[in-house]
């Protein structure tokens, strides 16, 4: 086998294995604060109304949802036109 084709089937591994065991940075805030400072639990009125004014086909894409939270967050912020 050519050291070129031999490259060209052993470089794609290498770069996927290259990134193992490397820490990942989270990339929402577990800890998310509202405007005074005090810790916030809860969605804004506006995501809650979003979310229930949601078509049901949104409503029906979110379902698979793992959380309360995951699923009002996904009916107050997608679309119709972006269900697949």
């Amino acid at each position: 086998m050519p050291a070129a084709t031999r490259w060209a089937r052993i470089l794609p591994v290498a770069i996927a294995l290259a990134g193992c065991g490397e820490a990942i940075e989270p990339t929402v805030d577990p800890t998310p604060e509202k405007k005074d400072g005090s810790p916030s639990y809860e969605f804004e009125q506006d995501d809650l109304d979003a979310a229930e004014e949601a078509s049901p086909e949104v409503k029906d894409y979110c379902a698979g949802a793992v959380s309360e939270a995951q699923r009002l967050g996904c009916e107050s912020h997608v679309s119709p036109e972006d269900v697949p």
